[in-house]
C-alpha cells in the first residue's frame, strides 16, 4: 500500500495533480482514508497503464475512460468465464462430457 506521494515518485513524468485528477475522475479507484487515498498493487498497475495508453499508444484523455471501460469488461469476463470454467471441472465426467459436446 502506498500514499498520493510515493506513488508518484515511481513515475518520473507524472505529477501529484495529475494523479490526483485521474482519481477524482475515477480512472484510479484507491482505497480512500483519512489521511489520503491508498494505493494498492492493482492502482499503481492501472497508473502504469494508463501513461502507457497516453505515451506509447497516444490516446487522448477523452478517450481514456472508454479504453479503460473496455479492459474493465475484458478483466470481468475473464474472471466470469474461469468461475464457469471451474464450475465445469467440478461436475461428474458425464456432466462434463455433455457440456463439451454442447459448445462444439
Amino acid at each position: 500500500m502506498m500514499r498520493l506521494t510515493a506513488v508518484v515518485a515511481l513515475f518520473s513524468d507524472l505529477g501529484e495533480p495529475e494523479l490526483a485528477a485521474w482519481v477524482e475522475r475515477g480512472w484510479i479507484r484507491p482505497e480512500p482514508a483519512d489521511t489520503g487515498p491508498i494505493f494498492h498493487d492493482i492502482d499503481i498497475a492501472r497508473v502504469r497503464l494508463i501513461l502507457d495508453l497516453r505515451t506509447a499508444m497516444r490516446i487522448d484523455d477523452e478517450t481514456i475512460p472508454m479504453v479503460l471501460s473496455l479492459l474493465d469488461q475484458v478483466y470481468e469476463l475473464r474472471a466470469g468465464l474461469r468461475a464457469v470454467l471451474r464450475a465445469v471441472e467440478a461436475q461428474p465426467e458425464p456432466v462434463k462430457q455433455a457440456i463439451l459436446t454442447a459448445i462444439n
